[in-house]
């Protein structure tokens, strides 16, 4: 079996980069089968995201910073490398399907996410339960309250009852964890005019593969936004025109959060001349998706 981490990163977030790596390294000494999983990691130093001239760090001190995170990492089966063609997220996530297009799963993770160190084996062992049953299957954690009551049926029973945008002002490294007696629930969201299906890209979101090369990420989604959007919404499109019965499930007491309340990269960014290109990735994005979503069969 071969279950794949996928991971991107740009300059500006390499602290939080080690701090993944360093929160990944605890989590493998509970894995059961550690050499089936596999990490893909890449940093984007390209002249067109970051005018390199008119900074005061230059390209030489992140790639000898990545490049030392990878050599540290002690992770099993890993890859690290510097690209200037993967721009973003999405980008990262069709090359790492591209490149690994045998795996049993994919799982997507965001640099900025706090998780336990248990985090990746309660992944392992829903997988194990999970896969032959159901090999159209999104596995994910819990979270706490997020932007609007859509997100509700991920969101952990401890704080369900907190404000909408909770996840804004929370501490992540108190709230993330395990919560009470975990265990494997399907989601069901039943939000009218939306798929049943309801989750973040880099959360640890896991995929199974039988399902992510039927949906793919395609090329013309560009290299940031609407990836998970798309998924959500070509899962429900392939139940009903194909009769795939796709499943999600969600680890309950399992959460992850978003590091809202300590990610600081403001030194970095102080003496960096960032080119953030992210609304022009999500307007190419948005421009296609529908498009995509017509064009499953």
């Amino acid at each position: 079996m071969k279950n794949i981490i996928s991971i991107f990163c740009l300059p500006y977030e390499i602290k939080d980069l080690e701090k993944t790596i360093e929160q990944l390294k605890s989590a493998q000494r509970y894995l059961e089968y550690p050499d089936y999983w596999y990490l893909d990691v890449k940093m984007c130093i390209a002249d067109d995201m970051t005018n390199w001239e008119e900074s005061e760090l230059k390209k030489e001190y992140f790639i000898e910073r990545f490049e030392k995170i990878g050599k540290d990492s002690g992770l099993k089966n890993a890859q690290f490398q510097l690209t200037e063609e993967i721009k973003g997220c999405v980008s990262q996530r069709r090359d790492t399907l591209e490149k690994y297009n045998d795996a049993e799963y994919y799982i997507w993770l965001d640099t900025d996410i706090i998780f336990d160190e248990r985090t990746l084996v309660y992944i392992e062992n829903s997988i194990r339960k999970t896969m032959t049953d159901y090999p159209y299957a999104i596995i994910t954690p819990e979270v706490v309250r997020l932007w609007d009551g859509t997100w509700d049926c991920l969101v952990n029973e401890n704080f369900i009852n907190e404000p909408l945008g909770y996840q804004k002002t929370n501490d992540p490294y108190i709230d993330s964890g395990i919560k009470g007696a975990v265990k494997l629930e399907q989601v069901c969201n039943n939000y009218h005019k939306q798929p049943r299906f309801k989750f973040g890209g880099g959360w640890f979101t896991c995929i199974s593969g039988h399902l992510l090369r039927r949906i793919g990420v395609p090329k013309s989604m560009g290299h940031y936004g609407f990836e998970d959007t798309f998924i959500m919404h070509a899962s429900e499109f392939l139940t009903r025109i194909d009769r795939i019965k796709v499943y999600q499930f969600k680890i309950k007491n399992l959460v992850v959060c978003e590091n809202y309340k300590y990610r600081d990269n403001s030194e970095i960014l102080g003496k960096l001349k960032i080119i953030d290109r992210r609304e022009e990735f999500k307007k190419i994005a948005l421009e296609n998706v529908n498009h995509e979503l017509k064009s499953i069969q």
